[in-house]
This record gives structure tokens, sequence and C-alpha cells, in this order.
């Protein structure tokens, strides 16, 4: 056999077991490292951290999203797009604008400051709630961009879907008012709340304070109380609370109420802090405003004698 042909043969034998062995490698690796779904593209996980603030509008809270690179290089992503949605709709749209650098074999958690509005996910919690439901099928999917094209691509889509629980915010009601504690001498009025938590877990408001508008005067009545109001799963609790009046604000709110009679509009400002065994709501702000007629409180009263 001629020198040359030896060469050939000794070079094709180690093309062969380097191509054989980089085939084991490969299928070691993808069988410790693949996503089902995404091959060996980065994995993502979603999950809700913690509600911080609820006015009567939106809320504000943080995802946690898990990024998770099985890839034998790093990750340099410039920044990515992403939305959530909760039985398919659409509840959370934004943009995450930092860049994310994820070393090879490599996880990193990043938190996603993300503000709700609460008409789109209050509908469709009722919606579930009316089901008997607890939890929800939410979807996560986001567009990463890369800093550096990867196997010629500049941009990574990944998703996840995941059966969660079903959140449902505590409603704050004004169900009455009773003005035969009301005395001149003692300045006070007393009004009767409604709290419900449809949620499968007890809420506590702490230390709630109370401002009430009526017609055109500004924070005629104040009240704050010192305790834990609870309010325990999937239950209804009724309270009556003690409002200060103010008596010079009340006789110039006296001619509307001559000429309006109770179709004065009021405003109640309810502020408290939530406590309660689930992480999502402890320590959240809750800052309501509740407004209405005097007359709907009549026909709330007369409904709830019913």
């Amino acid at each position: 056999m001629s020198r040359p042909l030896k060469i050939a043969l000794v070079i094709v034998a180690l093309i062969a077991i380097l191509t054989i062995g980089g085939v084991l490698w490969f299928k070691k690796y993808r069988n410790e490292n693949e996503n089902p779904v995404s091959g060996l593209l980065p994995k993502v996980e979603m999950g809700f951290g913690h509600i911080t603030n609820i006015t009567d509008s939106t809320i504000d809270l943080r995802l946690d999203l898990l990024v998770h690179n099985p890839l034998p290089i790093k990750l340099d992503i410039k920044d990515f797009n992403y939305f959530v949605q909760m039985n398919g709709v659409t509840i959370v749209e934004n943009d995450y604008t930092k860049p994310l650098l994820i070393k090879a074999h490599d996880s990193v958690m990043v938190a996603l400051p993300t503000k709700l509005k609460i008409k789109k996910l209050s509908m469709e919690g009722k919606s579930e709630a009316a089901k008997g439901e607890d939890s929800a099928n939410y979807h996560f999917e986001g567009l990463f961009h890369l800093q550096k094209p990867f196997l010629g691509k500049d941009t990574i889509r990944l998703a996840i879907d995941k059966r969660l629980p079903l959140y449902q915010l505590p409603k704050v009601e004004i169900v009455g008012y009773d003005m035969e504690k009301f005395r001149l001498s003692k300045s006070e009025i007393v009004i009767k709340l409604k709290f419900t938590n449809k949620n499968a877990f007890g809420i506590q408001f702490r230390d709630p304070s109370y401002v009430v508008d009526l017609g055109k005067q500004k924070r005629l009545a104040e009240g704050h109380v010192t305790s834990l109001t609870k309010v325990p799963a999937k239950k209804s609790e009724f309270f009556e609370i003690p409002l200060s009046i103010n008596m010079g604000k009340l006789l110039k709110a006296a001619g509307q109420l001559i000429a309006q009679g109770k179709s004065v509009p009021f405003s109640l400002y309810f502020k408290s802090k939530l406590a309660s065994e689930n992480d999502i709501f402890k320590n959240s702000d809750v800052n309501i405003v509740v407004d209405g007629e005097l007359k709907d409180l009549d026909n709330v009263k007369k409904n709830l004698g019913k």
C-alpha cells in the first residue's frame, strides 16, 4: 500500500471517528437539555410575583420570568417584547428594554414590572368564577432580540403555557349610611361597607382609612380604623365605619342637598394595606375610589332588606 493511500485512509478514519463522536455528543447533549417544544432553544418559565398597588382601574404587578440557556455558548439579548394572555384574552403587553446576558448552561431570573387593566382581568375572572373555576390557562410569549445573529437569526421567539391560580381582586362597596346616629353634638356619621373576597384564600385589610366627598364638598367626612378587617375565602363581610364630619363643610353642602336631594354625588376614597397568606397580595397597597349618588345607597339598602 502506497504512502499517500495510507495517509488518505487515516484521514478518512479520523473524520469518521470525529463524526461519530460528534453525533453521539449531540444526542447526549440534546437528551440532557432538550425542551420538547423548542428543541435546543432557551426555555422560559413564568410566574406571578407580587402586587404592589391596586386602584379602581389598574394593578401594579411583578411578573417573574426565568430564562434558561441550555446552549454551550452565551446568549446575549439586546431587549425583548412580550405579552401574557389569560384564557386567550391579552392582559399584559409590554417591552423589556434592558440588555440580558445569559451564560452557557445557565439561567437568569428577570422581574417584569407590569400594569394590568382591571377591566380585562375582572371580566375574564368573573366568567371563570361563574363556572366554578379556581384556576386559568395563562400563555406567555416573548420575542427576544439578539445583539448578534445566531445560526442566521437575530430574534428568538419563546412561549410557555401554564395552568395557574385565578386571582380575583377584593371588592369594596358602600351599601348604606346611617343618618340616625348623626347628632350635631356628636358630628359623626356611620357608613356601611361591603367587602367581597372571591379568592380561595382569606384576605385582611390592615388599618384602613376613609375619606368621603359629598357634592362639591371635599373631605366632608374622614375615618381611620386601627385593626385588621378580615374577609374569609369566597365570602362577603359587612362593616359599619364611623366617620367624623366637618360641620362647616356639612352646612355648606346643605344647600346642594336641598336643591338636588339624593341625586347629590359622593365619592369614597379607601386606602389600606392587604394582609394574606397568599404572597401575591401580601403587603399590597389598596387605593380605591367608589363613586355614586345618595339615592344609589337607598336602593342598595332596600335590596339588602328583601
